[in-house]
């Protein structure tokens, strides 16, 4: 009966050891940071063709990566509550300033329901830091990141079970920045 029991868990115990064959320890602080789906590879886009290569997400990438955006989106929001326009655009990529003080994307923000009942007409970038950043993006928090390449990340904020999008994010001269794309 012993002989028939052990046999059985013969091939069980294989699979155990094979499935943790050559796999690290996995240390708690790992496991308290949220981590990707699975590590994946994608085409980098908007790079010259020397820099043009296959870009993988690794474990280690992605938890400094969320390390470093979770820095900057606390520092930020220092910075937004505080109402602190000039500091505030200091971290803010150049296609993000040219979108964002457009006077026709300001004309189309103004039209929003929040802004339109209370009868705000943006008229600069500054108006849009008031009148929008600050309300909106004071005590953000990020939750998650996705790659869209090593130099463009989603910053994605949980709210009641719900992905959303808080920032997308440039690195410019080794600085994350708040991007448009």
């Amino acid at each position: 009966m012993k002989a028939e029991l052990h046999i059985g868990l013969l091939p069980f115990l294989l699979f155990l050891y094979l499935s943790c064959a050559g796999k690290t320890k996995v240390t708690d602080e790992l496991m308290q940071a949220p981590l990707p789906p699975e590590p994946f590879q994608e085409k980098i886009e908007e790079t010259t063709p020397q820099e043009q290569e296959e870009f993988v997400v690794t474990v280690e990438i992605y938890s400094q990566t969320l390390d470093e955006i979770k820095e900057f989106v606390q520092v930020l929001n220092q910075v937004i509550e505080s109402k602190d326009f000039e500091v505030w655009s200091t971290y803010l990529s150049t296609d993000y300033i040219q979108r964002t003080s457009d006077p026709q994307y300001l004309a189309e923000q103004s039209e929003k329901p929040i802004l339109k009942k209370k009868n705000i007409v943006l008229k600069s970038l500054s108006d849009y830091f008031t009148y929008v950043v600050v309300p909106s993006r004071s005590g953000a928090h990020i939750d998650d990141i996705e790659f869209i390449d090593r130099y463009h990340v989603k910053a994605i904020s949980i709210i009641r079970n719900t992905r959303g999008l808080l920032y997308l994010l440039v690195r410019e001269n080794d600085q994350w920045k708040i991007g448009v794309w």
